[in-house]
This record gives structure tokens, C-alpha cells and sequence, in this order.
């Protein structure tokens, strides 16, 4: 059996899966619920710190002996960098009403690098094959053509993105939560631990117990940053808008593939003639 063959054995299996749920429905039976999903753990490091999120909550948190021994704020720090970075994943595996959008900003910036890569090696591509060109006498065309400006266009669709969005900035909202002592306190803003403080008193914890109270000041200032978040009032996005960027954006991928393919086309005419 190829693999392909296996893919589709399973494909066609869960149909059928779902077909039976959907006619015992029809019936009036109560389909067999589904087996439990079982969460992934978001494990995360940072000097002197390991920490694990399942759920989008810490349930395990360990910090060295020798951090303990740096003043308050330098404790708190390599905390905070560890437990967001858990976080982070463990929002993506596990997503919930009022979660941050995607940061058009970093997705913008990776375009921009991408855009510089690409253009560099458009262009290195260019001048080996116009020296091969020039030592054989052969004729043809090396330019990328239109390829270099897919990666503006691809740009602009972000940028569009972005100030259709503008309306409607997501609300600042801070979720708060300390230990029992109130000698740890968190707050939450858009899904990452945004402040971390300990008191001198708070260091002077057994490691077990200092832990405990990190994991109670986040986990609570998560769960009140989740209520605000889904029950939060947001203006209405502009649907319109977001519809055009959308059409906009499946040009674009068009013109991308049309134009690779003509280029594509190009190269490998010149290179069999170079053969």
C-alpha cells in the first residue's frame, strides 16, 4: 500500500465516522462522544527557569537555587521570558474568545526581510546565468521579470490588512493576580504576562513555595484577563474591507504563480540551450 493510498484509507474512514455520528443524530440516538483530546504541553526555558503550560495555564514551574540569589528584578525577568514564551504556543494550540489577532506588524517585517532575501537572490541568479550567457554567445532573457514586485504586493495586502483593522483596535485589557501573600503579582495584557514582580520577602521562600506562588499570581491574572477578553465589546469590523483585501490577496497569489511559472519557464529554456 503506498502512502497515498493510506491518507485516503483514513480520510475515507473518518467520513465514514462521521456519517454514522450525523445518521444516529437523524434517528434521535445520542452519537457515541468523541474520545478526549488530549492537550500538548508548551515547554519553555530561559537561564535558571524552565516552565510548562498545558491549557494555557502553568503546571509546572522550576527555578535554580543560584537565581534566587539575584535581587528582585532579576528573578522576575527570565520568569516572565520563560512562562511567555510557554504561553505563546500554548495559545496556538489551544485558542479562546478574545485571543490576540496575528502581529500584522512582525508578519509585515517578515515580509520586508523576505522581500531583501528574495531580491538578493533573484539577482544573483541573474548575473551567474548572464555570465554563462556572455562566455557562450547565448541570447535570452534573465530577468526575474515581474517576479521581485510579487513580494511588494504580497506587502501591500499586509499593509491593507492592517489599516482596515486600525477601526478597530482591540481593547486594552489587564488581567490581574497575586498570591495569597500579595508578595508575587502579575498582570496580563493581551495574552503574555506583561508585569512580574517579587517582594524581598517573596525570595526568601523555599524554591517549592516561591514557585507555587508564581504559578498561583499568573494562572489567576490569566483567568481574569480571559473573562475580560471574552466578554469584552468590540466595534464591528469592516467586512467589506476585509472582503476586498481578501480578493486582493488571491490575486496576488494568481499573479504569483503565473508569474513563477513564466519565469520558471524562462530559466530552464536557457539552461538546456547552455547544456
Amino acid at each position: 500500500m503506498t502512502e497515498a493510498d493510506r491518507v485516503d484509507g483514513d480520510h475515507e474512514a473518518r467520513l465514514a465516522e462521521q456519517r454514522h455520528r450525523l445518521a444516529l443524530a437523524r434517528a434521535g440516538y445520542t452519537p457515541p462522544a468523541p474520545e478526549p483530546y488530549e492537550l500538548e504541553d508548551s515547554v519553555a526555558t530561559a537561564p535558571g527557569v524552565s516552565v510548562v503550560v498545558r491549557d494555557r495555564r502553568i503546571i509546572w514551574l522550576d527555578v535554580h537555587p543560584d537565581l534566587l540569589t539575584q535581587p528582585p528584578g532579576a528573578v522576575s525577568e527570565p520568569l516572565r521570558t520563560a512562562i511567555n514564551s510557554a504561553l505563546e504556543q500554548s495559545l496556538l494550540d489551544t485558542p479562546g474568545a478574545g485571543d490576540p489577532g496575528p502581529d500584522l506588524a512582525a508578519l509585515g517585517q517578515q515580509l520586508a526581510d523576505f522581500t531583501r532575501q528574495g531580491g538578493e537572490a533573484l539577482r544573483r541568479i541573474q548575473g551567474l546565468l548572464e555570465a554563462s550567457m556572455a562566455k557562450t554567445g547565448i541570447r535570452g532573457d534573465s530577468t526575474p521579470q515581474y517576479v521581485d514586485h510579487l513580494f511588494q504586493d504580497a506587502m501591500d495586502v499586509v499593509s491593507s490588512t492592517q489599516a482596515a483593522l486600525s477601526a478597530d483596535p482591540a481593547p486594552m485589557l489587564v488581567g490581574e493576580g497575586s498570591d495569597e501573600d500579595n508578595e508575587v503579582n502579575a498582570a496580563v495584557v493581551s495574552g503574555q504576562v506583561h508585569a512580574l514582580s517579587l517582594t524581598v520577602v517573596a525570595l526568601q521562600y523555599p524554591p517549592a513555595q516561591l514557585t507555587q506562588s508564581v504559578i498561583q499570581a499568573v494562572n489567576t491574572a490569566f483567568d481574569e484577563w480571559e473573562r475580560l477578553a471574552s466578554a469584552a465589546d468590540r466595534p464591528g469590523l469592516d467586512v467589506a474591507a476585509l472582503q476586498a483585501i481578501s480578493d486582493q490577496a488571491e490575486r496576488v497569489r494568481d499573479q504569483s504563480m503565473q508569474h513563477l511559472r513564466s519565469y520558471t519557464t524562462n530559466l530552464t529554456s536557457i539552461m538546456r540551450t547552455i547544456d
